[in-house]
């Protein structure tokens, strides 16, 4: 985390300013970042991964928010032993219902996990789901009983989520030591399923980011590579 970190640090001059016109102008000289200044009644949900860190994730908010989104980032608990992995989802399912609107989601890490099983439970909300370094094989250490439950539960899910109209983008950088590249291909979890769906998952796309490292993949793809995610939701 600590590179993410680092990535946070590069941005931050640009994003942490008290008057919004100052912000606005700030975020707008930087080309890299292509934001758009769009309007919409959207919701964006970003899904920290291992280690729930709320608070980082919140600081790349007025980002998402500059792009037009209402921004919101809910800890699903992966580190929360007082409730059950399927009240947690649970919860970020109700989550969903409750909001007004076209729902986009962002998980990162284990968050694009939950994203995908919020997917699975959707009535047609969700328009969108963009994972970052998301494993969707599971390795020892990882060392999370409630990521190893989602993604074994995942490839019974799979059914509903073939059926789901909402766009899938899976980003991971060009090496990560945590999650390597190729685990974050879901048709990995294919082997899994009892009864087959085709050689392939349709509604899922790949796109690899120029970054190296678990942490700076996540931190890029939230804030300098932003563009690409948005354009993946279309």
């Amino acid at each position: 985390m600590s590179s993410a970190f680092l990535q946070l640090i590069f941005i931050l001059p640009h994003i942490c300013c008290v008057n919004n016109h100052r912000l606005l102008i700030n975020l707008q000289s930087l080309p890299i970042l292509d934001i758009p200044m769009t309007i919409t009644s959207s919701h964006l949900i970003l899904i920290p991964g291992l280690g729930d860190r709320k608070w980082l994730y919140r600081l790349v908010c007025p980002v998402w928010r500059l792009r037009g989104f209402q921004t919101h980032v809910l800890v699903f608990g992966w580190e929360d032993a007082a409730s059950n992995y399927q009240e947690k989802q649970t919860r970020l399912d109700d989550y969903v219902r409750s909001l007004d609107g076209d729902v986009y989601i962002i998980g990162a890490s284990a968050g694009g996990m939950a994203a995908l099983h919020a997917l699975a439970g959707d009535n047609g909300k969700i328009k969108g789901v963009a994972t970052i370094a998301t494993p969707y094989i599971y390795r020892q250490k990882l060392q999370n009983n409630f990521l190893e439950q989602a993604i074994t539960e995942l490839a019974t899910a799979l059914p509903q989520i073939q059926a789901s109209h909402a766009r899938i983008t899976s980003f991971y950088g060009v090496y990560d030591q945590v999650v390597p590249p190729n685990d974050s291909h879901l048709d990995n979890i294919l082997h899994s399923v009892k009864r087959p769906i085709g050689g392939k998952i349709a509604n899922i796309t790949y796109e690899q980011l120029p970054t190296v490292g678990h942490g700076l993949t996540i931190a890029a793809g939230l804030t300098i590579f932003g563009g690409r995610i948005q354009k993946s939701f279309r």
